[in-house]
């Protein structure tokens, strides 16, 4: 049989598995749609499965043009703590066009966006009995690479031949990974901004051991979702942004610590957990209690961000990220050597930055771009004022290379 035979079959069946996804147990059940500044928004509900959470939204930020005009599409993936709300958040100013998707929209890029099933979850209705939410415990990376597979085949259909780069900040990073890793093929590139899935480092290896212990354990026991950390944390948001100089009502911290000290407290200071300290010395922001002062960060972006946090958190989803740092689970990176698309990786000096390297030496790519800001904690280059410079512009340039265009 001759290679260019078996490529076409090896091409056919990848259709095939992306048209039986597409039409297998998710349904488009609704759309809504905006315009503004000549850039249309799209917002696609879609049904995942028989349960009533499970659902996720699929958003298109496009100018108004035909396909044939655009450069190239882009799938922004989200962090753990939010959804794709991260990449639409303006400047404090409220400018059009200074977020992240607006941005890539005004220089005809296709951008797309994911925001999870745990999305829009009301704090305390879990707990409480008024959702069902077992269904959390489905809601693994593996779920997440599925659904965004339907999404790339959505894409396939809305824009076709377009060529597509997926990536993101934190999960979003990992996301890119682990899509490039179960569909090598089907993205030209990925841009993993800081995060990783694999590291051979003992220290990062042995932090993550206990936490997969732990949370194999807490799913082994019928517990399916966090309801309390990300609160916590927009707890102390916003009684950092009403009232900065009172004392934290928050029993975790010391009581002699202000709002402000206890919200700098909680992202500069290394702290373990699985979303907090997955890496030595990480930090979500660098930053000084002592000093009461974050070094990089904005913080009117950080209290814009925070406050769009989800309520719940699914702890299969962190269970395969804290057990694949392990070394325990290797499912979402072992094809990666056949992903030989570009890829832009962005760390940071107290992130995941400094532990990258083992991560990008599994892709087979030949066509790698490591960004290391070495004063950045893990989400500094999206908080600081100056995000365009660390962010929007060195991926526009690294999609400008790879894509071509105008």
């Amino acid at each position: 049989m001759s290679i260019r035979r078996i490529v076409l079959l090896v091409l056919a069946a990848a259709l095939a598995a992306q048209a039986a996804l597409a039409a297998g147990p998710y349904q488009v059940t609704g759309t809504s749609e905006t315009r503004d500044h000549g850039i249309v928004r799209t917002e696609y509900t879609v049904k995942a499965g028989a349960h009533p959470l499970d659902c996720f939204k699929m958003i298109r930020v496009a100018r108004d043009i035909p396909a044939s005009q655009f450069n190239g599409t882009i799938v922004f993936l989200p962090p753990l703590g939010t959804t794709f709300s991260f990449y639409e958040q303006r400047d404090p100013n409220g400018a059009f066009g200074s977020s992240i998707a607006e941005y890539f929209a005004q220089r005809n890029f296709d951008v797309y966006g994911y925001s999870p099933r745990y999305e829009g979850i009301p704090a305390g209705t879990c707990e409480a009995g008024v959702l069902d939410c077992s269904i959390m415990g489905t809601w693994d990376m593996a779920s997440q690479v599925d659904d965004i597979t339907f999404i790339r085949a959505q894409i396939e259909i809305l824009h076709p031949g377009t060529k597509i780069v997926a990536g993101g900040a934190s999960l979003g990073g990992i996301l890119a990974l682990a899509v490039a890793n179960a569909h090598p093929n089907d993205w030209d590139g990925i841009v993993p901004w800081e995060g990783m899935l694999y590291s051979k480092n003992p220290q990062v290896r042995s932090i993550n051991q206990g936490y997969c212990t732990t949370l194999q354990g807490q799913l082994a026991a019928g517990l399916v979702y966090d309801g309390v950390g990300t609160n916590v944390f927009k707890m102390a948001n916003e009684l950092s942004r009403t009232t900065p100089g009172g004392l934290t009502p928050i029993p975790l911290f010391p009581p002699n610590l202000t709002n402000h000290q206890t919200l700098v407290a909680i992202v500069s200071v290394p702290t373990p957990g699985p979303a907090t300290m997955p890496a030595p010395n990480y930090v979500l922001m660098t930053g000084s209690v002592a000093e009461d002062r974050l070094f990089n960060a904005s913080e009117a972006r950080v209290y814009d961000d925070v406050a769009r946090f989800n309520a719940y958190v699914p702890l299969p989803l962190v269970r395969d990220i804290s057990c694949s740092l392990a070394g325990v689970e290797g499912q979402f990176t072992a094809n990666l050597g056949n992903f030989h698309g570009a890829v832009l990786a962005i760390g940071g000096g107290h992130g995941f930055g400094p532990y990258m390297a083992d991560q990008l030496a599994q892709i087979g790519s030949t066509d790698k771009t490591f960004r290391l800001e070495p004063t950045f904690g893990h989400i500094d280059h999206f908080m600081t004022p100056q995000h365009r410079k660390f962010v929007e512009e060195p991926i526009f340039r690294w999609m400008k290379r790879l894509f071509g265009g105008r």
